[in-house]
């Protein structure tokens, strides 16, 4: 007789890596340098976060930062040279890990120029520090939006790409300058990327109100990311900092206080975490504010953290982004080929953020010889945290399977072989799937002859 079997998965409190989540990886730590130093050029004694980490002073990350210039991918005007950024992707993939994508239409050096054919037309540069080129009395606005609408049309949904700055204008394309810029053209370049993405997440520099308006008006999924995490009073003393004057104060200005809710939150160091502890900051504030914001991945700028703060990164790991607990998980021991197998179970994310790509949550059912993987309609991205999560789903199974013992699993699949699939905090990790017991299917046919 049939009957329902329940499983209470155990829980872990390990650091475990996932896609999109955590700090971006620091590629110079990993392997066997013959050297670990501060950002200073200091030697600092070598530990890992865990026993098997493949990253020195540093936390492992799957998630990678991936910046590309303007100039380098549009040399003709109108021609793309998309390899620029598909070798970097492939880099990303190679190392396990998906990526964060910034289109930088300028920076401040000579070598970091708009495109040499936009030059030639304009050769004189503006007065203002952080435009190489006047957005206003160029065709600025209109040549960069063109190129984020080809950006967009190529690379919308990529399965590397976990997310997209959303940049303007201002060196490295983080914003300086687009307070004075004019609403129709700041309009012009927003609409380039909210009408292109629509699968690929994207965030925005929190910079200025005009430009974040104009993308909360249009009610679209875009989070927010900013680049000066952990100033506790670098630039004016105590009078001013960052994290007490800027992000808390701006994040609901703004209006960008549930943009977590539907898209990522990102986090660049000020400066570097050693220059932080050396200032004798409050690490513990520093990251109770980012999970108070709901961070989803913190770009470390491929440095050093501090030895004396590890169980502090630690703690901020397990929390950073999404973290899936299987609490429960119940299914019927005994169904036929074509029958019905019915799933029950209790998920939790114990992290602060949700998942923000579509990835499918499956069943496996693996036999002697085959295999078979069953989609769930279960849309996983709205799994927020400090909810319970009950998940209960019928899997029409193929009338062609064989009779006999299969093994049933659960994951979450990326769909990309090197990056793998979503780890959950459970036990069990088997190949990239958790095991939930066996089950047996009957054929119809059994027994007749």
């Amino acid at each position: 007789m049939t009957k329902a079997v329940t499983i209470y998965p155990k829980a872990i409190d390990d650091i475990i890596s996932n896609p999109g989540i955590g700090f971006t990886a620091a590629p110079e730590l990993m392997g066997n340098p013959e050297r670990i130093c501060d950002n200073r050029g200091e030697e600092v004694t070598p530990y890992r976060f865990t026993e098997d980490s493949r990253t020195w002073n540093h936390p492992d990350g799957k998630v990678y930062f991936c910046g590309v210039r303007w100039r380098d991918m549009e040399a003709v005007q109108g021609e793309y040279n998309w390899d620029v950024l598909e070798e970097k992707l492939e880099y990303a993939k190679s190392i396990g890990c998906t990526a964060v994508v910034r289109c930088s239409p300028y920076a401040l050096s000579a070598e970091d120029d708009i495109p040499a054919w936009f030059r030639a037309e304009y050769p004189e540069e503006p007065d203002f520090p952080f435009w190489r080129v006047d957005p206003e009395k160029t065709p600025y606005v209109l040549y960069w939006s063109e190129f984020i609408k080809a950006f967009a049309a190529r690379f919308d949904g990529h399965p590397v790409i976990s997310s997209v700055d959303l940049t303007i204008v201002g060196a490295w394309g983080e914003g300086g300058g687009t307070e004075f810029l004019k609403p129709e053209a700041i309009q012009q370049i927003t609409d380039a990327y909210l009408d292109g993405f629509k699968i690929t997440p994207l965030q925005a520099l929190l910079h200025d109100s005009v430009s974040i308006k104009m993308i909360t008006d249009r009610k679209t999924k875009v989070g927010f990311r900013v680049d000066c995490l952990g100033d506790m009073g670098g630039f004016h003393g105590e009078a001013w900092s960052h994290m007490t004057d800027f992000y808390p104060q701006n994040i609901q200005n703004f209006r960008m206080g549930d943009a977590w809710e539907k898209a990522p939150v990102l986090f660049e160091a000020c400066w570097h975490m050693n220059d932080w502890f050396l200032q004798g900051w409050d690490i513990d504030y520093i990251i109770q504010e980012t999970l108070k914001w709901h961070i989803t991945s913190f770009n470390n700028k491929g440095t050093v953290v501090p030895e004396p703060w590890k169980e502090s990164v630690k703690a901020w790991l397990n929390k950073m982004g999404y973290r899936f607990e299987l609490r429960k998980f119940t299914y019927d021991s005994g169904v036929k080929a074509g029958g019905k197998l019915e799933i029950r179970a209790l998920w939790a994310n114990v992290g602060v953020a949700p998942i923000y790509n579509h990835y499918p949550l499956v069943v496996r059912l693996t036999g002697h010889d085959q295999t078979y993987t069953l989609h769930s309609k279960e849309d996983i991205r709205e799994w927020l945290p400090d909810e319970d999560i009950a998940w209960e789903e019928s899997f029409v199974l193929p009338e062609s399977m064989t009779a006999g013992e299969y093994r049933l699993d659960i994951g979450i699949e990326t769909g990309v072989k090197e990056i793998g699939n979503i780890r959950l905090a459970i036990e069990g990790f088997a190949q990239g799937y958790y095991p939930m017991g066996k089950i047996y299917i009957e054929r119809e046919d059994e027994g007749n002859g």
